[in-house]
Order: C-alpha cells, then structure tokens, then sequence
C-alpha cells in the first residue's frame, strides 16, 4: 500500500510594527499584500494577529508607539527573504523581526486559523497630578497616623 508522502515545511512568525497612525484599510491592504507574497512562494498564511496601539521600549522612527502586527506562516526556507523585502519597500512598516517557529511541519496537516484582533493592553496608569516639593499625599498621612508614626 501506498502512503501518500507528506509535504514538509517549516513554521515562521514574523512581528512587525507599523506607525501607529496608520488607517485600518491600509492595514488590511498590507495583510492581503503579505499573504500574496506568501502563497505565491508556495507558503501558506496560517493567521494575522493584530496586536494594537502600544508603546515602543524606545522610539522607533522617531515615534513612541506603534501599531504591532504578527504573521504565522508556513513556507520554505526562501520565504522569509521575500517577504522581509516587502516589508521593507513598505513605508508605513517600522520594524521587523522573523523566527522560525518549528521543523518539519506537515503542510496539508496545518489549518488556515482567522485573523485575531486584541485589545490593546493598558499602558502604564497615568502620573499623578504634579506637586510641589514638600507635599504629601492625603492617603500617606493616614496610613502613618494609624501605625503611630509621626
């Protein structure tokens, strides 16, 4: 009896930020340029998670924050090169950062997930109103009074 042979692959994820003021339709424009990129080189797009409006550990071109999206794709070794060059002669694409997510995973075995928006997580809570040097939240003063401290 015939076994069918498995077509073997690897599983990539690429991260990419966009400028934060980037529209929703350009957006999705990117998505669809990406996934054409991706199955005309034999790949296929498993989902695209979009991450939302965050801020940036540093600047990134000169902004704060940025749009962060992820791509998990199946594809050959050739792949990530092709389509971190798209990335790059996109002008609303920031950065990028590919890695390979698994060996030798079966093509036909893996199912095309949908795409997953998620809330932005909360940024750090807002400061306090500033104060003048000297001045003493009210809530500190209670709770010293109550341990006998003066």
């Amino acid at each position: 009896m015939a076994e069918a042979t498995k077509r073997l692959v690897r599983e990539y994820e690429t991260v990419y930020l966009l400028k934060a003021d980037t529209p929703d339709d350009q957006v999705e424009e990117i998505k669809e340029r990406l996934r054409g990129v991706v199955s005309r080189e034999g790949g296929k797009v498993i989902r695209f998670t979009n991450q939302g409006k965050r801020k940036t550990a540093f600047p990134v071109a000169k902004n704060g924050r940025a749009l962060y999206m992820q791509c998990l794709y199946l594809g050959k070794a050739g792949l990530v090169a092709e389509l971190e060059r798209n990335l790059r002669m996109i002008d609303l694409v920031t950065k990028f950062q590919s890695v390979k997510v698994a060996e030798d995973v079966d093509f036909d075995a893996r199912q095309v997930e949908a795409d997953v928006k998620i809330q932005p997580v909360e940024d750090e809570p807002k400061p306090r109103e500033e104060r003048t040097f000297g001045e003493r939240d009210e809530g500190v003063e209670a709770e010293s009074f109550e341990r006998g401290e003066e």
